[in-house]
């Protein structure tokens, strides 16, 4: 998803072999697996991104990425000597695999204490399914994807951790989810919604990750819901969603797939697991709604250099946009500045990121998905937005509230 699309690096999910044999691996507090089970078994991963190296002795330290996705504390205690230990993104190549996994290292060392190892998870890591559906997993020298117990899940600082006493390849996985878990219709048209899970080796510590997911068992679904307009039909584990002929005043519509399924988590335990889905309707162009009224799209383009985008529509003497800077994809929040825009001009009538007397910065934000190798697809909300009427005298001020949809055709590379 950025560059308007980095390259996706092929990986092999899922090939199932029997193991008879006893991981040899140290795995912390948890007992070694058992001596037959069946893993899955992946390529390792591609090194990506810069290496993060800092030197930790008997009195313990904190390792992390650059951009913090991972870190690792290790405890006083654990390291007899001081050493150098490093971090290292590569692609993840783990079943259901969320994000960027990360190579640990070096693999050969053992700690006398458990190292606690965090990830922080994003929005779009979560989008389909549930914090507490997401597990840490490291890679074999085997090739097999091992998951440690969750010591800890913080919804609020959107972390999950586990422990260990050994580095490895490490990354994070999703025993649930639903595909897709964004889509962008038409007006009219149709989607087949598909839920998928990963099976994970019973009452053994670590859990060997079973893969490629396959369809949720019956006995784990209880229903299907749909929060807006439109039309659903659920069969067990998939799905069908038909958008209504017009864009809704409500939009997205949310499809909800309903888990019977409890899940702990370190001394937590889940219930009412949902899976949701959020189902744009939208026609290509740039749409904007005003108040909750009634939709205008206007036809759009996309065009972007140096880290600055903008998506700009068009409808006779009327002219819509949002623009950002920084990656092609993300969520990007308004600011004073030009950076980051909403601007809708109307015959003496101008809507803006910025409000009332004291230029206020408008809450809300735009998001970017260019996961589509023929879309740039986006929502954006300002609330409030400010508007000026140009026809009135004194020229008049007030605020509105604006969400919008953007689909637009890409053209080369941005």
């Amino acid at each position: 998803m950025k560059t308007f699309f980095q390259s996706i690096l092929s990986v092999s999910l899922g090939l199932l072999i029997l193991s008879c044999e006893t991981e040899k691996e140290s795995v912390g507090p948890g007992r070694e697996p058992s001596k037959q089970s069946a893993g899955a078994v992946t390529s390792i991963g591609i090194a990506e991104g810069p290496i993060t190296s800092a030197e930790i002795g008997p009195s313990g330290g904190v390792i992390a990425s650059p951009d913090d996705r991972v870190s690792v504390v290790i405890p006083a205690g654990a390291l007899s000597v001081t050493q150098t230990f490093s971090v290292q993104g590569i692609t993840n190549n783990c079943p259901a695999g969320k994000g960027r996994g990360f190579r640990l290292l070096p693999h050969g060392v053992n700690f006398a204490k458990p190292a606690v190892v965090t990830f922080r998870y994003s929005q779009s890591d979560v989008e389909g399914t549930a914090p507490a559906l997401m597990r840490i997993a490291y890679q074999s020298e085997k090739g097999i994807w091992m998951s440690p117990a969750t010591k800890s899940l913080d919804t609020t600082a959107r972390t999950l951790s586990v422990e260990t006493t050994h580095f490895s390849d490490w990354a994070v996985f999703v025993t649930m989810q639903i595909d897709p878990a964004t889509a962008f219709l038409n007006p009219g048209e149709n989607v087949r919604l598909s839920s998928t899970y990963i099976t994970e080796t019973p009452d053994e510590l670590p859990y060997m990750v079973v893969g490629p997911p396959e369809a949720i068992p019956a006995n784990l679904i209880d229903k299907w819901t749909l929060s807006g307009e439109g039309t659903l039909k659920g069969n067990q584990n998939v799905a069908d969603y038909s958008a209504p002929l017009t864009i809704p005043a409500i939009n997205p519509a949310a499809v909800t797939l309903i888990l019977k399924k409890t899940v702990k988590n370190g001394s937590l335990e889940y219930k009412d697991l949902r899976l949701v889905s959020n189902i744009f309707v939208a026609p290509e162009g740039l749409s904007v709604q005003i108040d909750n009224g009634a939709w205008h799209t206007y036809t759009a383009g996309v065009n972007g250099t140096r880290g600055r985008y903008m998506v700009v529509g068009k409808d006779g003497g009327e002219s819509a946009s949002v623009s950002w800077k920084g990656g092609p994809s993300g969520t990007f929040y308004w600011t004073k500045s030009a950076d980051v825009a909403f601007n809708l001009n109307k015959p003496k009538l101008t809507y803006q990121h910025i409000y009332g007397k004291n230029l206020s910065v408008s809450g809300g934000s735009v998001r970017v998905d260019q996961s589509d190798a023929r879309w740039v697809t986006g929502t954006f909300v300002v609330q409030p937005a400010g508007w000026l009427n140009t026809a009135t005298q004194p020229i008049s001020i007030g605020t509105a509230s604006i969400k919008g949809v953007f689909k637009v055709k890409r053209v080369g590379q941005l």
